[in-house]
């Protein structure tokens, strides 16, 4: 009872601690993900993840991974959408092949792993976290458009992560590599898998008035966030897309009842989400994120130095990979310094950490190596993104000092001048008045 209790009080000082975090973002430019992870790895040396977790990980990870991914989409305006789906496909697909080449090759040279196998842990590492880099962004306050690209781009590769590994995870098994299979389950899983959460989101904008007339309906929507993401999962789709679809629809609901196709349709009038909803939402993922950033850190396991030395390597030639990607396809409507954190945005979340553990489990050959270079590139590229954030980060702010201090004798001498043009003003008045 005495275990219960102090669990239960740490779980309440977690959510204070982390609004510090939030505050202390502000002037330290430290990430609150690195000090979760940090607090979890160490809470880590203490408790048995397997035992105290199991299968309620897995559940909570989903869930928090579903919320994530709704919230976000709730956020994102179709104009915004419009101007950065080419980019975010782009830099998403392209990146993706660069890092599954960069994990290929070294593995492939320092780990001798065969063709096969070193394709499943460049394609499950191949991706961004989007439960790690949607936090992150929000922290950094991004531009539109770069926050856009980023957003996508890590709910996109989370289905070719999954997607791709799976397939190459079966020619593991069978011992022969098919691409077309690979491929014809990406575009299934992608495309059926949005038209579920369009459908979703439409049907359920009509309905969303009426079910406010309901006692307690503020979770509702949320529950049907999960019956479609289950859905989309039982089909053989991708759940995360469909969460997100239903998201933006919702988002953007206001602009169907503008269209003339849809009122001639529709004679209801469609239903946005109210800002106590959005509110609602945004602290659920809040609390939820704060919890999965520790259980991370608990369920990341540590391997050899040499594990560590081609984590490394593999995390620095992705951010070396991702710089000229991003300056070419990402040119308009971003600054170079979020073209800067675009490029460093690389981390790795539980996806990768999950399937790494797979063939370990199910007693494939080189299954330890896999699950320990797995969880160290997961760690590995968390920690340098934060660090140099915190680099960037800084950098940024003597930089906007600098400019301060260059413009303020300009500004200073503006305002004499307006002093002395509003006492000139004021006496031409006076004078005027003295006549009259």
């Amino acid at each position: 009872m005495e275990k219960i209790t102090i669990i239960v009080m740490i779980l309440g000082g977690l959510i204070f601690f982390s609004h510090l975090l939030n505050k202390l973002f502000d002037k330290t430019k430290i990430p609150n993900v690195l000090i979760l992870i940090t607090i979890g790895i160490i809470a880590g040396f203490f408790i048995d993840s397997k035992i105290f977790f199991g299968e309620v990980g897995r559940v909570f990870t989903t869930i928090t991974l579903i919320i994530i991914l709704f919230e976000s989409g709730v956020g994102l305006k179709l104009q915004e959408l419009k101007s950065s789906i080419l980019s975010a496909t782009l830099v998403t697909i392209i990146n993706f092949i660069f890092s599954a080449g960069i994990v290929v090759g070294i593995t492939m040279w320092l780990a001798d792993f065969d063709f096969t196998t070193a394709l499943f842990l460049g394609s499950i590492l191949g991706g961004t976290s989007s439960a790690v880099v949607i936090p992150m962004v929000r922290q950094l306050n991004m531009g539109h458009k770069a926050g856009t690209v980023l957003l996508l781009e890590s709910a996109f590769t989370d289905v070719l992560c999954l997607v791709v590994g799976l397939a190459v995870l079966e020619s593991m098994k069978a011992g022969d590599l098919e691409a077309t299979s690979i491929l014809g389950n990406m575009a299934k899983s992608f495309l059926l898998a949005i038209l579920l959460g369009l459908f979703g989101g439409f049907a359920w904008s009509l309905l969303l008035n009426w079910i406010r007339g309901i006692k307690n309906s503020m979770f509702t929507t949320l529950a049907l966030v999960f019956i479609i993401y289950g859905c989309a999962e039982l089909l053989g789709l991708n759940g995360g897309i469909a969460a997100l679809s239903f998201g933006i629809v919702l988002g953007n609901s206001e602009y169907f009842d503008k269209m003339k196709l849809w009122k001639r349709i529709f004679k209801i009038e469609t239903a946005k989400l109210n800002d106590n909803e959005k509110n609602f939402f945004s602290e659920i993922v809040f609390v939820m994120q704060t919890y999965f950033f520790v259980y991370i850190g608990i369920v990341i396991e540590f391997g050899t130095p040499l594990i560590y030395l081609i984590s490394v390597m593999i995390v620095c030639l992705v951010i070396i990979a991702r710089i000229p990607t991003v300056r070419l396809l990402v040119r308009k409507d971003c600054s170079p310094d979020d073209k800067l954190l675009m490029s460093i945005m690389m981390p790795k979340g539980l996806v990768p950490a999950i399937l790494a553990s797979i063939p370990l489990q199910e007693g494939l050959p080189y299954g330890q190596e896999i699950a320990e270079i797995g969880y160290a590139v997961v760690l590995t590229s968390i920690i340098m993104c934060s660090l140099l954030i915190i680099i960037l980060g800084k950098k940024k702010n003597s930089k906007a000092q600098a400019d301060i201090s260059t413009i303020l004798p300009i500004e200073t001498q503006t305002e004499t001048t307006n002093e002395n043009t509003t006492e000139a003003t004021d006496s031409e008045v006076l004078h005027e008045s003295d006549n009259n």
